[in-house]
């Protein structure tokens, strides 16, 4: 039995010692570390090789597991890699081994900016200086590639060329490779890297270390700004241009000190979480959720969010608003002042969408503050409409206005004690107001897992039933995206659509996305979770949107 012992003793001093040279190998492993605590931005995937240990049991990848995914998404794959040179640089990439990666801006003027990219490597020298030298390549596109000078510092060789108009240097210390267009900040990452300066660096940056305290452990994405020196170079760089600034909206940018966000693969979902430390934000307002009860539990989407109406009487300060202030209606109504004064501070916004129906139902509901005021608000709304209709159902009146209907929708509108109704449809708002007799979202089973977040928040709240939402939009999106591929040249090389999935194959991995605003003493913590992201969603929603919003071509 001592034997045993002593062995298994062995063993593990044996395996402790070959963590600990393992752990002192591979050298500084945090890129907080490698750069200096003023950093404006850093943008980070801080462990490559967990995030693809992750990545199979997420929602997304097990939709593209699908045999339809699959044959559908050959096609744009292949135009990708293939005729991009995909296949040769992804070749590249896996012999690099890369560990972790990071991005840097070091320091931001109104005319230069210090960026440095690191990047730690597990293939060799050999792997490293090929991806150095295909990097050079393409940045010399058809140009040769110009040929490189060398100087050493501190035992590490420093090479650099011009390219693009700007000198690229490039230098390797341990299992870390680092490309800067700054030969200073380069020195310094070196010095850090190599541990001869440990003093000053991000990691011990107060800001740094408060934002990070909010934001996801062990994120697959890390993202750290500190925007007041970027926001000063625009306003410098504005100045030469002839931009006016705007004191007020100046003065409350400069409040944010710093911005953290990180991005994580937690199971099947994706989650994420952006800390914007602000100290001592403004207070205005908590939610109550009273606006839940319009709701059942076939709600396929709602946001619940606090606002503070008295911004309107300072709609002049804003160029983009003034517009809007100066106009006839605006001028020739009593609604800047009344609306500040009857409602808010907190609004909602419910939706529902049947699938096969080619439009949503909804509704906005915002609290009446005071009802008199309220009801001061809807006779001024009226008056701008003469030919408004009336119908009463259950001591509730509901307006439409017919100058506004269009094929998306016909408002109506509705004054409760409670709150102010504004439906996309005149028939939205009885609809809401018969919910009210029934269960609400909030009691329904599929919302149980979201209630934590949905009693935590105090700025806003959303919730999206992706599943809903997808069998009520991804029908008309699907046949929008064939006739566009049969009509728009060139996207028939990248989709075939004839292999675009049906809905089911897509909506029943779907779960719901969840989304929260908290204001904290520091500053305010959003947080998102789903198949995707809140957030992730809206920028995928801009960048689909972005060709319809281009201005048409002039001649």
């Amino acid at each position: 039995m001592k034997k045993i012992l002593l062995v298994v003793l062995a063993l593990l001093i044996v395996l402790a010692g070959s963590a600990l040279w393992i752990r002192r190998s591979m050298g500084v492993t945090d890129a907080a570390l490698l750069l200096p605590a003023e950093t404006v931005i850093l943008a980070s995937l801080p462990d490559l090789p967990r995030s693809l240990i992750r990545w199979p049991q997420t929602t997304l990848a097990k939709i593209g597991a699908e045999p339809e995914m699959k044959a559908f998404l050959e096609q744009p794959f292949q135009y990708l890699t293939k005729k991009q040179g995909g296949d040769e640089a992804s070749g590249v990439l896996l012999s690099l081994k890369p560990g972790r990666i990071f991005a840097a801006a070091v320091s931001v003027s109104a005319h230069d900016a210090a960026t440095l990219i690191g990047f730690q490597y597990w293939g060799g020298k050999i792997a490293h200086d090929a991806a150095i030298a295909r990097l050079r390549q393409e940045l010399a596109q058809d140009s040769p590639v110009p040929e490189l000078t060398h100087e050493t510092y501190q035992g590490d060789e420093i090479s650099s060329a011009a390219q693009m108009g700007i000198t690229l240097f490039h230098a390797s210390h341990g299992q870390w490779g680092f490309l800067s267009n700054n030969l200073a900040a380069l020195k310094d990452t070196l010095d850090r890297a190599a541990g001869r300066k440990k003093e000053g660096s991000l990691a011990s940056s107060e800001r740094y270390k408060q934002v990070q305290s909010h934001l996801l452990k062990d994120p697959d994405f890390f993202f750290f700004s500190q925007p007041q020196a970027v926001l000063d170079s625009l306003l410098a760089l504005g100045q030469t241009m002839g931009a006016r600034a705007i004191p007020e909206q100046i003065e409350q940018a400069k409040k944010v000190e710093a911005i953290g966000a990180a991005i994580k693969m937690d199971g099947a979902d994706l989650r994420d979480s952006v800390f914007i430390l602000r100290p001592s934000p403004p207070d205005v307002g908590n939610l109550t959720h009273a606006a839940m009860k319009f709701t059942t539990k076939d709600t396929t989407a709602y946001f619940d969010f606090v606002t503070d109406f008295r911004q309107i009487s300072s709609l002049s300060t804003n160029p983009a608003l003034a517009a809007l202030q100066n106009s006839p209606t605006v001028q020739n109504s009593r609604l800047p002042q009344l609306v500040p004064e009857a409602l808010g501070p907190e609004c909602a916004v419910s939706l529902f969408w049947p699938a096969g129906q080619l439009k949503p139902e909804g509704f906005l509901a915002v609290q009446v503050r005071d009802a008199a005021k309220a009801a001061e608000c809807v006779q001024e709304i009226l008056a701008q409409f003469p030919e408004t209709s009336a119908s009463d159902e259950d001591g509730i009146r509901t307006y439409s206005f017919p100058a506004l209907q269009t094929s998306f929708s016909n408002p109506g509108l509705a004054l409760t004690k409670d709150f102010l109704l504004i439906g996309l449809d005149a028939g939205d708002i009885p609809r809401a107001l018969q919910a009210a007799a029934v269960d609400p979202l909030e009691k329904s089973p599929v919302f149980a897992p979201v209630l934590p977040a949905f009693r935590s928040a105090n700025e806003v709240f959303g919730y999206v039933d992706s599943k809903k939402l997808f069998e009520g939009a991804f029908p008309m999106l699907r046949q929008v995206a064939v006739f566009g591929a049969a009509v728009m040249p060139g996207v028939s090389d990248i989709i075939d659509s004839s292999k675009i999935p049906e809905t089911e194959t897509i909506a029943r991995h779907l779960s719901p996305i969840v989304y929260s605003q908290t204001r904290l003493p520091d500053g305010y913590l959003v947080e998102s979770s789903g198949p995707i992201t809140m957030n992730q969603a809206l920028i995928l929603g801009a960048v689909a949107a972005s060709p319809f919003l281009k201005p048409p071509a002039t001649e």
